[in-house]
Parts: structure tokens; sequence; C-alpha cells
């Protein structure tokens, strides 16, 4: 009778053993075959640590990463189809809970995963579904592996978990204890996932603001799975200094934008901390004292007239200044020096004098085109004035601002102990009021007014030729080591035209008010004469020279222009502007006898005050209608 026994209860273990052996050979087969969701083999049965094993999370679609959606977790760890019931005997059954007890009493319940408690159970029900017992200890294992007041599971037990529920038949795969250690398990899943995206987000070669955004939101992800994560928050942590760091090095590149977004970034992903503080004030002392360097920089250069490393220092101004004004500021020093020298257009200037006087003001023009001559549908225009040709002029000038003065010409005469062509000659011509024309005076010059009279020192001075002229002018080049010249008659038309295109400087017809010192029908001289070929109607209360400045400016802030005296100009005489240059030079030819006189004067017929007028006359020669001015080059 005992060897029957014993020979029963030794089916029912090799029955046991063939069915196990057959179960493990199923789901085996069924772990190669048979894809999960998504494509990939039974994810829950890897063999690796899940954080190595997870695809990299920086190759997957934000949404994919960091899908959290309820459904997802029922993807995890489908449980096996059950092998159907085995029919064995009372005594074969009892074996098995046996074997089942006696684990659980060695305290085996879950390990071996194949050989455990939870092992035997689950072979009970392949045999008996209707077990309680079996199905018991299940859900005991079930619940020793999560942790209700955990949403993950813990590290070491996270193979075991996947295993187990690899393992569950369907019927207790549904239990409450499964569903909620299913979900434990995706969560973790999920949020190992999320570190390891964050982890190699941060520490990519060269993040910036929008990677490093991307690795915080994989770690906040994490974290709102599990807020205790201690892998998480060191990884905050990490990436934090990582965004520290990475601020103060595009500071140092001079990327003060990214370092400020770096910053904001580093100070929202953990507030309360003195790092960021820190790192603020490092960023800004760098940025103060560079600023002050390129700044020092900057000026030199533009001092020494050194335009790359202005324009070098600029550049990474732009960089460190946030006031766009001052950056427009800089870069006008930059054009002015470039055009101008390092002055503004319109700016007013006296160059100092070597015994101690200053030179004429200059009033800087600006750089432009316009068209010079006149058009032959001009009224009172000659063939001289064509043809019309554009002048550009790419680089500024400084003019005098008003004719010299007797005083000024005065200091060169003194200072150089110069005579003049008319002193030399013994005459020049005034104005004779009697006989109303132009007559020879032994007793003209410099010091004298255009009728003969003592000259006003604020009075344009006359009775000076083309020769005095540039003597004075090399005079001040001498004094100042500066360039002074006469200008040349394309300069001269430019700044009186001062942007118009009209037969006067104000129009086409007639003066609308009393805006300079011109020949008009209303004036009157002493002797009761009147002016024949002036503006009718036109009074401006001289007759002869004014005082300089007597009348209001043009728009480039220049006087007396169009009147009060006409003007030396430095080119030769030409009949016409055929193979005339088309750049802003004088046209001169050597040896040349005649030169150029521009502009209108006090006693100028109403066709000679036009803008492209132009007279010629001996370079030896004066009289009471002609003085100068001079140029100064930038």
């Amino acid at each position: 009778m005992a060897s029957d026994r014993q020979s029963r209860l030794s089916f029912v273990i090799a029955l046991t053993i063939i069915l196990g052996s057959a179960w493990i050979g199923w789901w085996r087969e069924q772990r190669e075959d048979t894809p999960t969701p998504g494509g990939m083999a039974a994810p829950m049965l890897a063999q690796q640590d899940p954080y190595e094993e997870s695809p990299d999370p920086t190759e997957l679609e934000p949404d994919e990463a960091l899908d959290d959606s309820a459904t997802a977790a029922a993807d995890v760890a489908e449980p096996a189809e059950d092998v159907p019931p085995v029919d064995v005997s009372a005594e074969e059954l009892a074996a098995l809970i046996a074997a089942m007890r006696s684990e659980i009493k060695e305290g085996r319940l879950l390990e071996p995963i194949d050989s455990s408690a939870f092992a035997q159970a689950r072979r009970i029900l392949a045999v008996d579904p209707a077990n309680d017992e079996a199905r018991e200890v299940l859900q005991k294992a079930l619940t020793e592996l999560r942790d209700a007041s955990n949403p993950v599971v813990p590290d070491d037990l996270l193979k075991t978990a996947e295993k187990a529920l690899a393992l569950l038949p369907e019927g207790v795969a549904e239990d409450a204890v499964a569903v909620e250690l299913r979900a434990s398990v995706y969560n973790t899943r999920k949020m190992r996932s999320l570190i390891v995206r964050a982890e190699r987000l941060s520490a990519r070669e060269g993040a910036g603001p929008k990677t490093f955004a991307s690795a915080a939101e994989a770690f906040r992800g994490a974290l709102a799975i599990d807020s205790a994560n201690a892998r998480a928050l060191r990884g905050m942590e990490d990436l934090q200094r990582r965004m520290i760091e990475r601020a103060l090095a595009s500071a140092y590149d001079l990327r003060f934008i990214t370092a400020g977004k770096l910053l904001d970034q580093a100070e929202e992903l953990q507030t309360g901390t003195s790092r960021v503080l820190d790192a603020r004030s490092q960023v800004m002392a760098f940025r103060a004292q560079a600023e002050a360097e390129n700044l020092s920089r900057f000026k030199d250069a533009l001092a020494s007239a050194d335009l790359e490393q202005a324009e070098n220092a600029l550049a990474i101004l732009r960089k460190l200044v946030t006031d766009d004004k001052q950056i427009r500021d800089l870069e006008s020093k930059v054009v002015n020096v470039r055009l101008y020298g390092g002055f503004a257009p319109g700016e007013r200037f006296g160059d100092s004098l070597a015994n101690g006087s200053r030179g004429p003001r200059m009033v800087v023009v600006p750089a432009g085109r316009f068209v010079m001559g006149s058009a032959e549908s001009e009224e009172g225009s000659s063939n001289s004035e064509r043809p019309q040709r554009q002048i550009v002029f790419t680089r500024g000038f400084a003019i005098a601002r008003n004719e010299i003065t007797v005083a000024e010409f005065r200091d060169f005469v003194q200072g150089a102990g110069y005579t003049t062509d008319a002193e030399r000659s013994g005459s020049s011509a005034i104005y004779d009021e009697k006989t109303g024309r132009m007559t020879k005076s032994r007793r003209a010059n410099w010091q004298r007014s255009y009728n003969g009279s003592r000259a006003r020192d604020n009075d344009p001075v006359v009775h000076v030729s083309w020769n005095d002229a540039r003597a004075y002018a090399d005079w001040l080049k001498a004094q100042t080591g500066k360039t002074y010249r006469l200008p040349t008659e394309a300069e001269f038309e430019y700044v009186l035209r001062a942007g118009t295109r009209t037969a006067f400087p104000w129009g086409d017809g007639d003066p609308p008010r009393v805006l300079a010192n011109v020949a008009g029908a209303g004036e009157l001289s002493k002797e009761g004469r009147r002016w024949n070929q002036g503006f009718a109607g036109y009074d401006d209360k001289y007759w002869g020279v004014s005082p300089v400045r007597t009348f209001e400016p043009n728009a480039f802030r220049l006087y007396d222009l169009a009147g009060n005296v006409s003007e030396w100009v430095e080119d030769c005489w030409h009949d016409n502007y055929l193979r005339a240059p088309d750049q802003p030079v004088a046209w001169v030819n050597p040896g040349c006898e005649l030169r150029v006189i521009r502009g209108g004067s006090w006693g100028s017929s109403r066709d000679q005050v036009r803008s492209a007028w132009r007279g010629s006359a001996l370079a030896d020669s004066s009289g009471a209608r002609v003085g100068f001015r001079v140029v100064r080059e930038l």
C-alpha cells in the first residue's frame, strides 16, 4: 500500500514538472514570436536594467517620450493565456499545495521566480483555476512587490515585478492588486525613461537654452511621478550646475542674451539657492568690465582714425550694450570719422592757430550728391553752365560759415607780413556812386570797403585777388597743420544749393522775403540811384556790402553764399563743362590765368544770383564785389 502511494506521489511530481516545463516552453515561444503593442518584444521580460534598456528618449517624438495617458498602463505586462486545466487526482493537487506551503514556510514567496511559492501557486491554478489559496498567494506576492504609498516599484523589485506580471494567469491579472502593480511598473518605466532622456540632454555637448529646457521638462515629468526620486533630484541639481556653467561660458563668449536665458532657467529650476545669484554677479561684473574696456578701445581707435579697430570694438559693444540709442551714437561716431574726420554734419568748429588766435569758424557739410549746372530751359542761363552732370560727395568737408572778414584777413597780413596784389599794383576797382560804375582807385586795398571807405572788421574782405585768397588758405594750413584751401567750383555750388534744384536757392522766382544781400529794385542809394537789373520790389536795406551773417543761413547753416560778395574758387575757367571731372575736384590746367568766381554779390544782376551762374577774372585782379571763403578737408 505504501508502495502504491509512493508511486502515485512520484507520478504527481513528474506530472507537475512536465506541466511546468511545457508552460515555460510555451511562454518562451510567446516571448520570441509575439510582439507587444508598438512592435517590440515583451518589454516586461527584459533581462537588463530598465535604465539601460530603454530606447534613447532623445530620439523619440515629444509626445511619445512623455506620454502619460491612463490607457498606456494597460499595455504593460499583458498576462499570458491560461494553460488548459489538467485533470489530476486529489493527491497530486495536494502535493502541489504542500510544495507551495513549503516554499512559503521557507520564505521563498517570490524568488526564485520559477520555483517559489508564486511559481507553485501559478502551477496549482493551471490544474485547479478555482483554488482560492493559490490565488491568495499570488495576490500576496503582488502586494509584496508594491508599496501602496509609492507610485513606483523599488529598483530591486522591478525585474521581479515584471516577470511576475508576465506569469499571471488571466483570472488573477484582472484583480485590483495586479492592475495597481501594472500601473506602478508602467510609471516606473516611464519615470526611468524620462530620467534617461533628461540626463542625456543635460550632458549634451554645446547644449543651450532649448536643450536644457527639454531636460528640465523631462526631470519634472519624472518627479511628477515620484517626487522623492533621488536620481531625478540629483539630476535637477546637476542640470542647474550645468546651466550655470554654460551661462558663464556664454558670457565669456559675449553671448549675454543666451547667458541671461540660461540663468533664468536655472533660477526657475531650483529657487532659493545662492548659486544663480553668484553667477549673475559674475556675468554682470564681466559685462561691465568688457564694456568699459571696449569703450576705451573704441575711443582710442577713433582718436587715431583707426576705423578697423573701431569697428571691431563696436562689434563687441553691440553684444554688451543694451541701450540702442547708445549704440546708434557710437555707430554715428564711426560714420563721422569715416565721412567727416570725427566731426558731425552741421557741426561748427574753429582750429587754433600757432600764433594763439583762432581760425575762421567752419561748418561740416554732409556727404551727398547734386546735379551741377543749369538746364537749357532755365531762364537767364548760358552754355558755360552746361552740360549738367551729377556730382557725388562720398566724404564730407568743412567750409567757412561766411566770407573771410577784414579782421580775419588782417591776422594773416600781419602774421605773414603779406602784401596783396592790389597793394603791389597800387589800385583796385571800387564802386563810384556818382557815376554808378566801377572805377580804379589808388587808395583801395583790403582795408577798404566796396566804395573806398574804411571797412568794418566784420565786413567781408574785398579788393583781394585769387592769389591773395590762395595765400591766406596756405597760411591757415601752415598755422594749423590742417589742409585748408579754396573751395572747388563743385563744392561751392553744392553748398549754395544746399539740396535745392531750382534756379535760385529759394526757388525759381524772386525772393519771397529778405533772404540775402542782393540787388533789388526797391533799394535806393545815397545819390538816389536804383538797380535796373535787380529783383523787382526787393529791398534788403544795403547798398553795398553788409556785415557777414546779417541774413539767415541756408539749410547747411552757411551764410551769404547767394549774395553780399561773389567768391573766388580754386578752378581754372573753362567755357563749359564738356570733359569736366565727374568728381567734386577742382578742374585745373597748369598756368591758367583766369579763375572762376561763383555766387551773387550786392551789385549782381538778377541772372548772376542764380545757383548755376559762373564768372571769371584774372588771378591777380581784385575789386569791390569779390571776396572768398576757405574749405578745410576732414
